[in-house]
């Protein structure tokens, strides 16, 4: 099981309230919880541990007001501003447990005492400072580790993203160029040419899945997970094994329509790794698939159908009574249900291609950070 990683927590305080500061830097999905008796807190960000998700859990040393105490999430850190309940006096410490957590500081830059009116004794003053020095000599080490990380995932995303668009860039030149100068002729020898290149792409593209899961992209798992694993399961289980269906047309059409898709992508994805806007590059993304993923789906639906006669005839993948494991399995029926699967789950993907379409090209409202908590 994975552990749980904890932000570095810098606190300070007056009379009559706490200031906390969470070091994490684009803070995504807040799940935070202010009560009288303590806070609850969890996101994902980019910590002292790097891209991942944070969590902790204090119970303060005396209550405070939930309603008259707010948070707000920066590019940078998230910060409270919590009101002390009761009498204005000043906390002997932020928990009610001693000693404090590890990545609990004082946040010397808002720190008031009582004796602050009074003049700090030379020991105080040394330990302040050496206690900043630290803390700035952390810091420092921090971002240089983050940026590290950071420049590695840039170059690793970039590179991968990249290598991919070849590999479909020449699937679509080639395969356009057969249709344009020899038509529909001799289609097993353009299968053979292409699947290779289309082949290494697809089993690639199961990165795709690992990206979201390990943090090194912001994106959902479901979508990739469909696409993907749908692809390959018709790629290396339905078209491969079937020497017949691989000289029809219509699987070189669904090549063709699967790598037209991913080379208007890749190149977008590409641009966001080194923080390029391109409008043409973001148009294509967000437009080009609405032609393309219906007739995707409908050729890999039609793909299917024409491979049917085959495994019906060779009885291949199929299992026959009486075997050893006493069970009957009829693969024709499993591709009969692979169809139904596409039709039931096309209009999802579609729906959220269109959804990511609108959000992108919806005008953008000034965002918000103030939030009160009831």
């Amino acid at each position: 099981m994975a552990t749980t990683l904890h932000p570095i927590v810098y606190w300070a305080q007056t009379e009559d309230n706490i200031s906390l500061k969470v070091d994490l830097r684009d803070t995504s999905d807040p799940d935070i919880d202010v009560t009288a008796e303590g806070l609850y807190f969890k996101a994902f960000g980019v910590g002292a541990g790097g891209l991942h998700e944070y969590e902790f859990q204090m119970d303060f040393y005396r209550n405070v007001n939930p309603d008259r105490s707010a948070y707000r999430v920066m590019d940078r850190a998230v910060e409270f501003n919590l009101t002390k309940d009761g009498p204005a006096l000043f906390w002997p410490r932020l928990t009610r447990d001693d000693p404090k957590p590890a990545w609990l500081r004082i946040d010397f830059d808002k720190w008031k005492s009582e004796d602050d009116s009074d003049e700090e004794d030379e020991e105080a003053v040394m330990k302040k400072e050496q206690e900043e020095q630290m803390r700035q000599i952390e810091k420092e080490l921090l971002e240089t580790k983050e940026q590290a990380f950071a420049d590695l995932k840039t170059v690793y995303l970039f590179f991968f993203n990249l290598l991919q668009f070849i590999g479909y860039a020449y699937v679509v030149v080639y395969l356009f160029c057969r249709y344009a100068f020899y038509g529909k002729e001799n289609m097993k020898e353009a299968f053979d040419r292409a699947i290779i290149p289309l082949g290494i792409c697809q089993m690639f593209a199961f990165l795709e899945i690992l990206h979201p899961l390990i943090g090194l992209v912001k994106t959902g798992i479901m979508a990739p997970l469909m696409q993907v694993v749908g692809r390959n399961v018709l790629l290396f289980l339905v078209i491969l094994p079937n020497p017949e269906v691989q000289s029809d047309p219509m699987v070189c059409y669904l090549f063709l329509v699967w790598s037209s898709v991913e080379v208007f992508r890749y190149p977008f994805y590409m641009a966001g790794v080194i923080d390029y806007s391109s409008e043409v590059l973001t148009w294509l993304r967000y437009t080009v698939w609405i032609p393309l993923y219906p007739l995707g789906f409908f050729s890999e639906a039609i793909v299917i159908f024409l491979s049917i006669p085959f495994y019906d005839d060779t009885g291949k993948f199929s299992l026959s009574l009486p075997n050893q494991y006493n069970i009957s399995f009829y693969f024709p029926y499993w591709l009969y249900a692979h169809i139904a699967i596409i039709v039931c789950l096309a209009p999802s993907l579609i729906s959220h291609m269109w959804r990511q379409r609108q959000r992108r090209f919806r005008p953008k409202k000034p965002r918000t950070f103030h939030v009160k908590l009831n």
